[in-house]
């Protein structure tokens, strides 16, 4: 009989989608065995197909809140979940506008519309929102808001002309092309840490993933993080 390899399913955020990729493709080269598959969405997504029961295998979370919220399902793996990278909040400006130098700027008129992830579902629009709120800027921009369903929609929002300015990972913004412009990093004690977290789901291609776990925890895994611009776990 031909024994049938299955796939191990990686659901991770969309942020890390980049270096997932890349982490896939170097674990894989070093430890042949079955195929390793990748599904990126917003952190708050995932946890919804974690409590209806998806046949996931690992997931990886742009924050704590969502890995909590899937703790509770009893889906999680014992003794797994792990930080494995933090980032920061930066501010984009869509090109030919003046870039604001300042997260106040975002106050000025000529930002008629900013986009922020769905602070309900995506994690970088809930640290937006907290951002926003302790800096008082709600008063001003809240009604400018618009919501993407994960960071990279709200950046082709600002890519298009659909909105002026945007609130993104520093990781996501440094991977822009020539219709997005970087602009001031968000002080970071105004919304809580953007930390990533990990933790196998409770399914058949667990022993795999979580052999690729102990590799992102690995030198290897973390100099593929800390190339594609995510800082270093909490100790």
């Amino acid at each position: 009989m031909i024994a049938v390899l299955l796939a191990a399913l990686i659901a991770t955020a969309v942020s890390l989608k980049k270096p997932m990729d890349e982490a896939i493709a170097a674990f894989s080269k070093k430890v042949p065995g079955e195929k390793l598959e990748i599904e990126a969405a917003a952190s708050g997504v995932i946890v919804a197909q974690v409590e209806h029961g998806a046949p996931l295998d690992l997931f990886l979370s742009a924050s704590p809140v969502e890995m909590d919220r899937a703790a509770k399902t009893g889906r999680l793996v014992e003794g797994t979940r792990r930080a494995i990278a933090t980032n920061r909040l930066v501010v984009v400006s869509r090109k030919g506008l003046a870039p604001p130098k300042t997260f106040d700027d975002l106050m000025d008129p000529r930002f008629a519309r900013i986009a922020i992830g769905n602070p309900k579902t995506v994690p970088a629009g809930r640290y937006a929102d907290q951002a926003i709120r302790k800096a008082e800027l709600t008063g001003t921009i809240g009604r400018r808001l618009v919501f993407g369903e994960n960071v990279r929609q709200v950046l082709d929002y600002v890519a298009r002309g659909d909105a002026d300015a945007g609130i993104v990972y520093a990781t996501d913004a440094a991977l822009v092309g020539a219709d997005v412009v970087p602009g001031p990093v968000i002080d970071a004690t105004l919304h809580d840490p953007v930390i990533y977290e990990a933790a196998l789901v409770s399914g058949e291609g667990t022993a795999r993933a979580k052999a690729f776990l102990e590799f992102l925890a690995s030198p290897a895994g973390l100099e593929i993080l800390a190339k594609n611009g995510f800082g270093p776990p909490p100790q």
